[in-house]
């Protein structure tokens, strides 16, 4: 009966022993820890950009002459564009562009620079520091800038005025010779809002403005399609022609269509980015201050307020936009991983460095149900940092 027992007791240890050494030896399931940004958003290859912008037209036929460059700011009340009554010579037109555009940059470096100053300290400093600049701008191979420090620092050195205003006047003086000797009168466009200056237009201006989008259906924004012209400086004019334009370079708008299933989401005063393919990956933040009743097909009209400026978005009226209402970035893991730590909002996820393997307490960020992962970082106070680890243990070995 003992010699029964002993065996008994004997294969009951190698059953344990066999057991342990199989649940030593047995691989750890793991994965590679990766970083991972997740994002919540709507997909809108086929949005507009919204403007408050003034379209202006010819008041006489003849030939058109712009005074301001594609995209140059313009103050209100100012003039950007001329038509002259009649043919004019194309050398003089030149003549006039070229005047301008000396102005123009004049206008720019005075608003720009100190170098002008009355103040003696500051015009030393600026002197310093396009001296020190200059190294870099042969980097760049800019010619054209070393030579106008240039020329400005060694006026200065040799006690010459170079004041901007009196260039700037002698300019305009020169041009109004130039203008006098056109026999045919002109009439002046001036700008009557402040904004950037464009020389095409698209037919949309009045159509797509802020104040009109409650107005329109789902169906209605899909059939419209930009009828992008540019009226060429020097070309000729009937009255009526659309001369040029002045876009609201403060706020400006993203008009796009979400389907039922984003509803949820798209609310008014929500917050969101707006990142456009089409525009060098630009982004910027902005705020949702219109949504549509949804029509039939369950699809609707949402208005994004922009008010920061990118240069970009002023060439565009069709643009392929993602509209991102939350964005998590950290680690993505199988949510089995995850495990609950002492209480019910702690939680740990075990990890390993070589063969060594760590406990990682982490916060979980967002988990998606259906497809079993989440997104989690490290907690603040956590010993073991997910970013000092390499691998991620999933299952039990």
């Amino acid at each position: 009966m003992k010699k029964f027992f002993m065996i008994v007791i004997a294969i009951a240890v190698l059953s344990i022993a066999g057991y342990g050494i199989a649940y030593l030896v047995s691989p750890v399931t793991s994965i590679e820890l990766e970083e991972y940004v997740h994002e919540v958003g709507i997909s809108c290859p086929d949005a507009f950009i919204v403007r408050n912008e003034s379209v202006y037209y010819a008041t006489s036929a003849g030939t058109v002459y712009d005074s301001t460059q594609e995209g140059d700011r313009v103050a209100r009340d100012t003039v950007i564009s001329t038509v002259y009554n009649g043919s004019v010579d194309t050398s003089v037109l030149r003549e006039l562009q070229t005047i301008d555009n000396n102005i123009s940059r004049l206008r720019r470096r005075e608003a720009q620079s100190t170098l002008y100053s009355p103040d003696t300290a500051s015009v030393e400093s600026e002197i310093a520091s396009r001296l020190n600049s200059i190294p870099d701008l042969a980097d760049e191979d800019n010619v054209e800038q070393i030579h106008e420090y240039r020329d400005d620092i060694n006026s200065l050195r040799a006690g010459e005025d170079i004041s901007i205003t009196a260039k700037i006047d002698e300019l305009t003086a020169e041009k109004t010779s130039v203008e006098n000797s056109i026999s045919t009168g002109k009439s002046d466009i001036l700008s009557d809002r402040a904004g950037i200056f464009s020389s095409y237009t698209d037919g949309l201006e009045a159509v797509l403005s802020p104040d009109r989008i409650g107005e329109y259906s789902v169906s209605y924004i899909r059939g419209l399609t930009p009828q992008n012209t540019r009226r060429q400086s020097g070309s000729s004019v009937l009255v009526g022609d659309p001369i040029c334009k002045v876009m609201n370079n403060h706020v400006w708008y993203v008009l796009g269509i979400a389907e039922s299933s984003d509803s949820s989401l798209c609310q008014v005063d929500a917050e969101v980015t707006v990142r456009f393919s089409n525009l060098s990956g630009s982004s910027a933040p902005g705020r949702i201050t219109y949504v549509s009743e949804p029509d039939e097909n369950g699809e609707y009209l949402f208005l994004v307020e922009v008010s920061t400026f990118l240069e970009s978005a002023f060439s565009y009226r069709n643009i392929d936009a993602d509209i991102i209402f939350e964005e998590y970035s950290g680690y993505r893991v199988p949510s089995e991983s995850i495990r609950t730590g002492d209480t019910l909002d702690s939680y740990y996820v075990y990890a390993t460095v070589g063969s060594e393997t760590y406990r990682c307490d982490c916060e979980v960020l967002y988990t998606d149900i259906d497809e079993g992962y989440s997104i989690i970082r490290s907690t603040e106070d956590a010993e073991n940092k997910l970013g000092s680890m390499e691998r991620l243990v999933v299952g039990e070995r």
